[in-house]
C-alpha cells in the first residue's frame, strides 16, 4: 500500500539526519496521498539507521493505523491537523534542529533580515503563543497543530507563502507541496535561524528587510512571473529571439548615484570608484577628549595659565637611562637639591 510514497518518506526522514537537522530520533517526516486520504509517517522512536520503506506507518485522517508494524510518530495528530486545515500541503516536517528550536524556546519570531530569508519565506517566521494548561493535558498533539493554524490565521499569513512555524517552547514545523519540499524548507529554516541569532547580537540599528526587496526575492522564485531556476521558456532570455532584449550595442541606461555610473554596454565596465560611506566614529575617538585651553591671566581666575610642556629627555653620563634634564635655576633662587644616591639592590 502506497509503496512509492513510503519509499519517498523514508528517504526524506534519512535526509533530515544527513542534513544535521536531527539527532537520536528527534524528528519526523510525513506525506499525504490526497486521493486515498491516507498519510505515511515515520514510526515513533525508531533509529534513523534502522528506517526502511517497510517500517513506515500508514494512518488514516483519524490517526488509526491502516498498515505498519510500528506505532506512528507521537506527532502524528499534529501532522493530521495541518493536513486537514490546508489542502495544499503534501508533506510535513518536524525537527528539534538547534537554532530554530532556540527561537521556539524563546517564544520569538524569526525576523526576515535579508534576501536569504526572503527567497523562501514571505515574511517573518511566526512563533505560536505557549499552549495553555488545558491544551496540554488533553489532546496535546492535536492542539499543537491547532496552535499553528491559529497563529497563521491571526497573522493573516498564507500557509504557502510562509511554509514554517515555530511552536513556542517546543520546536519548528515546516511543510510543502511534497515531503521533499518540506525537508528543503526545514534546511533553509535552520540556516536563517542560525544567521538571525548573530544578527540580533549586533549593537547598531538592525532592521528587517525592506518590503520592496522582500517582494522582489520572494516573487522571483514563487510569483506568477517567477524566473529563478529552470522554469518557463528558455528563449524568453535569448537576445536573438527577442530583438528588444538588452544585448549587443543596445544602450543600458543606469541612473548615476554615489555607487553607479552610466554605461552604454555592460562590457564597458571599468574600475568604478568605491562609494564613500559615512562611518560612525570609533568609540575610542571620543574617550580622551578634554579642554586644554586654560583661562588667561586677565580672567581674574587663580587657575594656572599657559601650555604644559614636558621636559625633553636626555641620556645620563653613562648613556644608559633617559632622565629629564634639569631646569635652569632662576637668579636669587635656591639651588636645586642634589639627587639622592640610587639604591643598590645587589646581593
Amino acid at each position: 500500500m502506497l509503496e512509492e510514497l513510503k519509499e519517498r518518506v523514508c528517504k526524506c526522514n534519512i535526509q533530515l539526519r544527513d542534513s544535521g537537522l536531527v539527532i537520536l530520533t528527534w524528528g519526523n517526516v510525513s506525506a499525504i496521498d490526497r486521493k486515498s486520504g491516507l498519510v505515511v509517517i515515520k514510526p515513533s522512536g525508531v533509529s534513523y539507521d534502522e528506517l526502511t520503506p517497510d517500517s513506515m506507518v500508514v494512518v488514516n485522517m483519524e490517526g488509526v493505523v491502516v498498515e505498519g508494524k510500528y506505532r506512528p510518530s507521537s506527532d502524528t495528530l499534529t501532522h493530521l491537523a495541518l493536513y486537514q486545515a490546508y489542502e495544499e500541503l503534501g508533506g510535513i516536517v518536524h525537527t528539534h534542529s538547534r537554532f530554530a528550536t532556540v527561537w521556539a524556546q524563546a517564544g520569538l519570531d524569526i525576523v526576515a533580515y535579508g534576501t536569504t530569508h526572503a527567497d523562501y519565506f514571505y515574511g517573518d517566521i511566526p512563533c505560536t503563543m505557549p499552549l495553555e494548561e488545558n491544551m496540554i493535558t488533553a489532546d496535546y498533539e492535536k492542539n499543537t497543530g491547532y496552535a499553528i493554524v491559529d497563529t497563521l490565521a491571526r497573522r493573516n499569513l498564507d500557509c504557502m507563502e510562509v511554509q514554517a512555524c515555530l511552536v513556542a517552547q517546543h520546536g519548528p514545523f515546516t511543510w510543502g507541496i511534497t515531503p521533499e519540499k518540506a525537508v528543503e524548507n526545514a534546511v533553509v529554516l535552520e540556516e536563517i535561524a542560525h544567521m538571525a541569532v548573530y544578527n540580533t547580537n549586533f549593537q547598531f540599528g538592525l532592521t528587517r528587510i525592506s518590503d520592496t526587496l522582500l517582494d522582489k526575492h520572494y516573487m522571483r522564485m514563487h510569483g506568477d512571473k517567477a524566473y529563478y531556476g529552470q522554469f518557463g521558456d528558455v528563449t524568453a532570455l535569448d537576445p536573438s529571439a527577442n530583438p528588444d532584449a538588452p544585448g549587443g550595442d543596445t544602450e543600458i541606461q543606469i541612473t548615476p548615484s554615489n555607487h553607479t555610473v552610466e554605461l552604454k554596454n555592460i562590457s564597458q565596465i571599468g574600475e568604478v570608484a568605491r562609494p564613500i560611506i559615512a562611518k560612525p566614529p570609533k568609540k575610542e575617538e571620543d574617550v580622551f577628549k578634554f579642554d586644554d585651553k586654560l583661562p588667561q591671566p586677565d580672567s581674574g581666575e587663580d587657575d594656572m595659565s599657559g601650555d604644559f610642556d614636558l621636559l625633553p629627555l636626555e641620556p645620563d653620563a653613562k648613556g644608559d637611562d633617559l632622565l629629564p634634564s634639569e631646569p635652569d635655576t632662576a637668579p636669587g633662587s635656591a639651588p636645586a637639591s642634589e639627587p639622592e644616591e640610587p639604591l643598590d639592590f645587589t646581593f
